[in-house]
C-alpha cells in the first residue's frame, strides 16, 4: 500500500514523502508547497529539474523569482510577470510560490493524500492543492481549488510551473496547436513570424523542429504560448530509454500551454518548463485588456485536477487513450479523429457566508 511520511527534513525544510511501488514524491510545504522531487523508482530516475547552483530556500515575499529559483514544480498566481490587478501591484511570478502552505495528510488503504492550503496576502484568494498517490500507479493526481474571498471579481492568470530534466535524446510533444511568440522575449526565435503551427518554426528560411531538445552547447532558448488545442496534455520522452513523463489537464480550464526551454541559452541552464496556463500573455494587464484573462467572481470557486504520469515503451506521444494514458499514434493515422482525454475537472458554484453570489466565468480562446 502507498505511504506518506512527515518525519523528514530537506536542508532544514519540512518535507513530506508520498511513495508507492512506482513513484517517490517529495513535497516542501514551507517553500511554496512545491513538489520538489518525483522519482520513477523502476528506473531510479529523477524526473524534475533542480537548479545546480541555487538550493531550495525560503524567499521573502516579492523576491525576484529568477535569482532564487531552485527548480522543481510550483505554481504562478495571479500573474507570471509583475503586474497590476484592480489597482494592486503583484510580484514576479505571483503570490503563492514564496508562501508557506499549511499541510495535512490523509491515508487510506489504496491511496495517500497531502492537502496543502494557503491564502494570498494581496488578492485574498484561498488556494488548495490535494496531491494524491494511489497504489500501483505511476500517476500523481494534483487537484486544485481557488476560492475568491474578496469583495470583488478578480481577473487572473493561473499557471503550473514544473521544470523537467532534459537531454538531447529527449523530445517534446504537444497536441496540434498554434504557437505565438512572446514579443518581449523571442529568445532564439527572434525574427520568426508567429503564429505558426506546432512544431515547426521558420527561421532564416529554414524549418526549426521545436520537438528536438538541443545540447547545452547550442545556446538556444525558446519561450512561447501554445493555443487553440483540443486535447489538454504535454509530454517529454527520453527516446533512448523509451520513458515518457507528462501532464494531462483540462483544456477548458488551461486554455494555453507555454514552453520555456533553455538549452544553455539562459544562465547556462539545461531545462524545459511545460506550463499549462489559464490564458496568455504573461503580462496580466494585456490579458485583461484583450479579454483573455480568466475571472474568479466574488465568492466563486474554480476546481480542476491535473494528472502527472509516467509511461514506458513510447518513443513519442501523439495523443491520449480513452483511459487518459499517453499514446504513440502512427503518423499515417494522426489527424483521423480526435482521441478523447480523461481529465477530471469542474467549475463549481459554492456560495460563501453572507449570501455571496458565486459563479465561474469562462471565455473561449481568442
Amino acid at each position: 500500500m502507498p505511504t506518506i511520511d512527515t518525519r523528514w527534513n530537506l536542508l532544514s525544510h519540512r518535507s513530506v514523502i508520498l511513495e508507492n511501488r512506482a513513484l517517490r514524491v517529495v513535497v516542501l510545504p514551507e517553500l511554496g508547497g512545491r513538489i520538489w522531487s518525483i522519482v520513477y523508482k523502476p528506473r531510479d530516475r529523477e524526473l524534475l529539474w533542480h537548479n545546480p547552483r541555487i538550493p531550495p530556500q525560503k524567499a521573502p515575499f516579492g523576491a525576484p523569482f529568477d535569482n532564487v529559483w531552485s527548480g522543481a514544480w510550483e505554481e504562478m498566481f495571479p500573474t507570471p510577470a509583475p503586474g497590476v490587478i484592480n489597482g494592486e501591484t503583484y510580484p514576479d511570478h505571483g503570490e503563492v510560490w514564496s508562501l508557506a502552505w499549511d499541510a495535512t495528510t490523509e491515508s487510506q488503504q489504496e491511496s495517500v493524500t497531502l492537502q496543502l492550503r494557503c491564502e494570498t496576502p494581496i488578492s485574498a484568494i484561498r488556494m488548495e492543492k490535494r496531491i494524491t498517490l494511489r497504489e500501483g500507479e505511476a500517476r500523481l493526481e494534483v487537484a486544485y481549488s481557488l476560492t475568491n474571498l474578496s469583495q470583488s471579481d478578480f481577473p487572473f492568470l493561473f499557471a503550473l510551473h514544473p521544470a523537467f530534466q532534459v537531454t538531447p535524446r529527449c523530445r517534446l510533444d504537444f497536441p496540434p496547436m498554434s504557437v505565438e511568440l512572446e514579443p518581449t522575449y523571442p529568445g532564439s526565435l527572434v525574427g520568426v513570424q508567429s503564429p505558426f503551427a506546432w512544431p515547426f518554426a521558420t527561421r532564416g528560411g529554414k524549418p526549426v523542429d521545436l520537438r528536438i531538445v538541443q545540447p547545452d552547447s547550442s545556446g538556444e532558448v525558446y519561450f512561447f504560448y501554445g493555443t487553440n488545442f483540443r486535447e489538454g496534455w504535454c509530454a517529454i520522452t527520453d527516446t533512448r530509454e523509451r520513458l515518457t513523463r507528462g501532464l494531462v489537464f483540462s483544456p477548458e480550464v488551461f486554455r494555453s500551454c507555454w514552453l520555456f526551454a533553455t538549452y544553455g541559452g539562459w544562465r547556462n541552464y539545461q531545462v524545459a518548463i511545460l506550463e499549462p496556463c489559464t490564458s496568455y500573455p504573461q503580462q496580466i494587464e494585456q490579458a485583461i485588456q484583450k479579454g483573455q484573462a480568466s475571472t474568479l467572481p466574488k465568492g466563486g470557486k474554480l476546481e480542476t485536477t491535473v494528472v502527472f504520469q509516467v509511461q514506458e515503451g513510447l518513443s513519442s506521444v501523439s495523443g491520449l487513450g480513452t483511459d487518459g494514458s499517453f499514446r504513440e499514434v502512427p503518423s499515417s493515422l494522426a489527424g483521423r479523429g480526435r482521441l478523447q482525454a480523461r481529465t477530471r475537472e469542474s467549475c463549481s458554484v459554492e456560495p460563501l457566508p453572507g449570501n455571496a453570489q458565486s459563479r465561474c466565468g469562462r471565455r473561449t480562446n481568442p
